[in-house]
Order: C-alpha cells, then structure tokens, then sequence
C-alpha cells in the first residue's frame, strides 16, 4: 500500500511552472497535498537548475530498448534471390585489367615556376622581405562549458529533515528537449519545418504554441504528448523519495 496518494492534475502543474518566478509548489511528504507559496527574494536566486531529463519515445512505449535483433523469433525459411546478371554477355571487370586502360600519372606542377607550390601568407611574406619577425597567429580561447547536472540527478531536490518538499520544475531546456522530440516526430514535413526552428527561439514554448494555433488537431497531440513528458518527468523526481507513493488521476467527466 502507498504511503501517500497524489493529485497527478496537480502535480503536473506544479512540474511546468517555470514561468512563474515567485511562486513554488511543495509536496507534503505526510499527507501527499501539493501547496504553493510565495518565495522571498533569495530564494527565487537560489534555485537549483532542474536536471535533464531524456523526452519518452513516440507513443510512449517502452522506454528500454529491446536487446534482441528479432523481436519476434528467427525469420522463416526466405528463397534465395536469383543472380539476374549470372550470363551476362558484358565485359568483365578483368577486361578492362589491360595497359590500354590506364592512365598515365601526371605530376601536379607549379605553373608559376619551381619551388613548392603551396599557398604563403602574405603577412609572413611580407616580413621575410624586411627582416622582421612574423606576426604570431593566436586561437582564441574556448568558451567554458556551462554546468550541467547529470541526466535524471534528482539528489539535490530532497532535504530529508524537511517534511514539504520542493518540486522541481521543467525549466526552458528541458521544455526545449521535448519541443525537439515532438516536433521531429510530427510526421507532417510542413508543419515539422515550422516547429522546429520555434524550438530554437529565445521563448520557445511560446512560439512553439503560437505555430501550432494554426493546427489544431496537432496541438491536441501536443497537449498529451507534454502531459506524458511531464508525468515521466515527475515521476524520476518522485523516485528518490524514501516512501511509496501512488499517482491520482482526476475522475473524467
């Protein structure tokens, strides 16, 4: 038996709330209610980066990938395909082994005269000619890579001495990820060729929904396809609590 039971309808709330900056939603680890709460100053700068979280795959199948080559069994006995070119009459590849076939070798040659034929750079040139030393070409430097929590990490988001816990938000890259997915996995190539650069905007949840206003059974699929995201999402979260819990889906009308 579960320890607490969960508004699911609620808790998904509560995971795509990344707009609202001085709100948060904690769960009661004693009862399993969800609440909100204002934050103060600091801690609307202290919270910690949602980590990422890999989008299901189509349908929401299974997650794990089949091992086996043949999911159904070892193919049946398949007939041997005809070698349709067996008696051809055409030359064979040997025929064509002969001198008569060859090409001569010819040495690419500087057409402007002996030396190596390779380009100089005229800055180096130009300093041989007056005795000085050539200018030093420096790479620029590369740009440190941005922190990142490890895939699926939700250690950081559980206090145990606390009994409300925060739950953690789908932040934007996070929505820009299951954006990409489905949006690769639309099917439809017009429609996939407008989404996707919606998924590479500055606000891309709101151009993504702006495109698909204008197709409204494609926003339909969209609307299940981030609730299940989402739930998945939640549930990784969920997985690191130290107790059982059981998801509550709202009665349908």
């Amino acid at each position: 038996m579960a320890d607490i039971r969960i508004d699911a309808d609620a808790l998904y709330r509560a995971v795509t709330a990344f707009d609202y900056k001085l709100l948060a939603y904690y769960l009661d680890l004693r009862s399993g209610e969800i609440t909100s709460r204002t934050l103060t100053p600091e801690e609307v700068n202290d919270v910690p980066p949602s980590p990422r979280i890999a989008p299901l795959p189509p349908g929401g199948g299974d997650v794990n990938i089949r091992s086996e080559p043949v999911p159904f069994g070892p193919a049946g006995g398949v007939a041997k395909k005809a070698d349709l070119f067996k008696d051809d009459p055409a030359p064979k590849k040997d025929t064509f082994g002969g001198d008569f076939w060859k090409r001569e070798k010819k040495e690419s040659a500087n057409p402007f005269g002996g030396g190596d034929p390779r380009r100089e750079s005229s800055a180096k040139k130009l300093a041989s000619l007056f005795g000085e030393k050539p200018p030093e070409q420096t790479k620029p430097a590369p740009k440190p890579a941005a922190p990142t929590d490890a895939p699926g990490d939700f250690s950081g988001h559980f206090d145990p001495s606390q009994p409300l816990q925060r739950i953690p938000v789908a932040d934007v890259e996070q929505h820009r990820l299951w954006l990409r997915a489905f949006a690769q996995d639309c099917g439809d190539p017009e429609i996939r060729d407008q989404l996707l650069p919606a998924c590479e905007s500055a606000q891309p949840l709101q151009s993504f929904l702006k495109v698909l206003r204008k197709f409204q059974r494609m926003g339909q699929q969209w609307d299940k396809f981030h609730r299940r995201q989402s739930r998945h999402f939640a549930e990784q979260w969920l997985k690191a609590l130290p107790l059982t819990w059981e998801l509550v889906d709202p009665p349908h009308p």
